[in-house]
């Protein structure tokens, strides 16, 4: 359960507050400035709700806050018209949909998420404050630390079985994460991706197979995909001074994460000194780091990390 903090000066929601009317206009106004500069804001259930009850609002910190300085903030989705074009940019970037809501004292804009989050952004970075528009604004006035959207990698290696090898290993590690994504309602994949890149130069691309996964339980697609990827190795010198790279695809349009917001591969080949050793990588892009995704991921990687 989300514990909300009272901040001094803040009362919180004021029972009965209706502003819808106000708030609509904004937005109407917010949508038509938007169209002109040739873009567009969805305006989801959780923006209107909020702004019918806190359009207008304005409010100052009277105290210093909790973990960090608290911040003012006022909720008016025209105050934030000169940030639109760059509103929408950072959108596509985080392939999240936002709806401006207002600006902050430090000059950051305001945003409600599609899951109904509240995010800021500005020179500082980009932020998520709370996991809905209320209790992000009640974070920024208690001065409670916010959760920056940033881009990272969770890397960490496994040790392959003797008898298997680093392309069992590897294989293997790829159909644990087809699992665990898939469990954790992440994204459900059809097929891996195989790269052979030479560790010479540049690191020029020698092979590249997407090895689709057989239907069936995991544990039997095991078989026919380790002799898919040895026939690529068997092709290419067997893989010698290559890193040989096995990447879970994201599936389509259809799926429910956006392609390029989570990733999971495993790669051995890459440590000359070393080419047995398997490095398995759960990359996260910035917009998996708030809504609902969010609380996906953080459950598919501990999921994940106990691969031995």
């Amino acid at each position: 359960m989300t514990q909300h903090h009272q901040a001094p000066g803040w009362t919180g929601p004021t029972a009965g507050r209706n502003a819808e009317q106000d708030a609509m206009r904004a937005v109407l106004r917010i949508a038509a400035m938007a169209e002109s500069h040739g873009i567009s804001f969805p305006v989801f259930p959780a923006v209107r709700s909020f702004l019918s009850e806190f359009h207008g609002l304005e409010h100052r910190p009277a105290q210093p806050g909790r973990e960090v300085a608290a911040v003012g903030f006022s909720i008016d989705p025209e105050k934030a018209r000169f940030r639109l074009v760059r509103l929408s940019r950072l959108a596509a970037g985080l392939r999240l949909g936002l709806f401006p809501v207002g600006v902050t004292t430090n000059d950051s804009v305001l945003a409600v998420g599609e899951d109904g989050q509240l995010l800021s952004f500005g020179h500082g970075g980009s932020w998520h404050l709370g996991d809905s528009a209320l209790e992000g604004i009640e974070n920024l006035a208690s001065g409670v630390a916010p959760r920056r959207l940033t881009d990272s990698e969770h890397a960490w290696d496994v040790t392959p079985s003797a008898a298997g090898g680093p392309v069992v290993g590897a294989v293997q590690a790829a159909l644990t994460a087809v699992y665990v994504l898939h469990h954790h309602d992440v994204y459900s994949a059809r097929s891996v991706r195989l790269t052979l890149t030479g560790l010479r130069g540049i690191g020029v691309e020698v092979a590249q197979r997407s090895i689709g996964i057989p239907r069936g339980p995991l544990d039997e697609a095991l078989s026919p995909i380790v002799r898919d990827v040895e026939g690529v190795l068997a092709a290419n010198g067997d893989g010698t001074g290559c890193e040989v790279r096995l990447a879970v695809e994201v599936p389509g349009a259809h799926a429910r994460t956006p392609a390029g917001l989570v990733g999971f591969s495993a790669r051995f080949g890459h440590r000359a000194m070393q080419a047995d050793a398997i490095e398995v990588c759960l990359r996260v892009g910035a917009g998996a780091r708030t809504g609902r995704i969010h609380g996906r991921v953080v459950d598919a990687l501990r999921g994940l990390r106990p691969m031995p």
